[in-house]
């Protein structure tokens, strides 16, 4: 039997020769640790959301981009 520290944080799968690190957590494959930051960045947004918080930073700075980007298109 394996210990669970043993195990990926996202898929439960074993580790090979190396693993992938990210804050305290471990991950099996470098596609199971972008998932993991991916659904946790898209869960993040949604409780932003949800609770009427202002966007994250880049989000402003994206936005922003955006916006000046389509005033240059315009013009």
């Amino acid at each position: 039997m394996t210990k669970l520290e043993n195990r990926c944080a996202y898929c439960g799968g074993k580790f090979g020769l190396i693993y992938h690190p990210h804050w305290g957590l471990r991950f099996c494959r470098k596609v199971c640790k972008d998932d993991f930051l991916a659904k946790t960045a898209k869960d993040h947004a949604r409780m932003r959301k949800w609770f009427g918080m202002a966007p994250s930073s880049k989000e402003r700075s994206d936005a922003h981009h955006q916006r000046r980007m389509t005033e240059v298109k315009q013009t």
